[in-house]
């Protein structure tokens, strides 16, 4: 593949950095998807032991047996899916459980619809596997439009993607949208990657469904999540793979080919980390919630923006008022004159002129930067008033 077309496909957030010459170090960190807040301490405290126990040789390329059973039973209670033990690969971080489903399931050739907008992985890993990617708009906040989504499936068509909660709208797909999906994947026998890494994180009353659950649609899905984001887990790198045993053979035979096996004392943490998940869980979502409230309170206060509230997620996905100046005017704007980092919408497949701001963070920081952002919006505002003074 031409170089020209593997960076074509393949943006990142730090590429946004780079190429506006702004160091990352130093900026208030709105950009990245990880939640400031600290990991579970038994889950701190069982790696250390792990490690000093020996722990750090290979584990089986399945992932160690305690936490593929300790997932299973995570899974049911948190999604109602039934699991066993041999249904779930233990990964290298969710992210290549969602590569070993492309490099698996699908060959070069195929298509696979993605819902905009979207992770930028979503349509990066397939392109670089040689694998189509149609794309189909979303409707607001993230819900799916019949006659657009049946419109995307022809004969090539091999796979839908859901990510729900949705990275970067926050939108959480109902039962109908699921439903919908289960019907389209019966009549054109398509499988579904449902990425649930940040499923926990949902508010006002609504409630997160697993397509997995969806009656019918069980034998279609395969389900990623890991520790990442619900645990604060990052560095760990420790994902999930879950779904039909046929299917999850295959995502084994990328995983052992490409890295071997998860790193083994991280497992061991991971492991500990479900044992009290409900208590630490709530805890982070109610910093969330808190935060949330703030984030809407000030960017609704200012002018040139509109913050829509999410659904779920811990980020906002506001949009700029395009008579000033466009997503990415506006974000290499803001790190440049007040230091604070978030990613505009191309980065998604989306030239709405919204922007993604992760408030994940402690309240001081999430205080000081929104502020920042609302006086760079607001001189914006201010200039386009006094076209002498640009």
């Amino acid at each position: 593949m031409p170089q020209e077309r593997f960076d074509k496909i393949c943006p990142s957030p730090i590429s946004y950095l780079e190429e506006w010459g702004v160091p990352p170090s130093g900026a208030i960190r709105f950009d990245v998807a990880e939640p400031d807040f600290p990991p579970p301490e038994e889950a701190v405290e069982a790696t250390r032991q792990a490690l000093s126990s020996g722990m750090f040789r290979y584990s089986s390329s399945w992932g160690i047996p305690e936490l593929r059973e300790a997932l299973a039973a995570f899974l049911k209670s948190t999604r109602q899916i039934e699991y066993s033990m041999d249904e779930i690969l233990v990964t290298t971080g969710g992210k290549f459980a969602n590569y070993a489903f492309f490099a698996s399931l699908l060959k070069p050739g195929d298509s696979v619809v993605l819902i905009k907008p979207f992770w930028t992985s979503f349509k990066a890993v397939p392109e670089m596997l040689g694998i189509r990617t149609v794309e189909v708009w979303a409707t607001e906040p993230y819900h799916l439009d019949e006659e657009a989504l049946k419109s995307a499936v022809d004969a090539r068509t091999r796979a839908i993607v859901l990510n729900s909660p949705n990275n970067p709208t926050g939108g959480i797909l109902s039962e109908s949208d699921l439903k919908l999906v289960r019907d389209l994947a019966e009549d054109h026998d398509l499988i579904v990657l449902s990425d649930e890494i940040d499923w926990a994180y949902v508010y006002g009353g609504r409630r997160f469904i697993s397509p997995a659950s969806i009656e019918g649609l069980r034998d279609r899905v395969v389900v990623t999540d890991g520790f990442s984001k619900v645990f604060c887990m990052t560095g760990w790198r420790v994902g999930f793979a879950a779904g039909p045993k046929i299917l999850i053979d295959r995502l084994h035979m990328v995983q052992e080919h490409a890295v071997s096996s998860p790193s083994t004392f991280a497992q061991y943490g991971c492991l500990r980390a479900l044992d009290n998940h409900r208590e630490y869980i709530e805890r982070n979502l109610a910093a969330c919630r808190r935060n949330l409230g703030i984030v809407l309170d000030r960017l609704n206060s200012t002018g040139p923006i509109v913050c829509p509230e999410p659904e779920g997620g811990f980020y906002v996905y506001p949009r700029v008022d395009p008579a000033l100046c466009s997503s990415r005017e506006f974000c290499e704007g803001l790190l440049k004159s007040e230091g604070v980092a978030v990613i505009p919408g191309e980065y998604f497949g989306d030239d709405r002129n919204r922007f993604r701001l992760c408030y994940a963070v402690p309240r001081e920081v999430l205080e000081e930067g929104l502020e920042r952002v609302a006086r760079y919006a607001e001189s914006l505002e201010s200039k386009n008033r006094h076209p002498a003074e640009k």
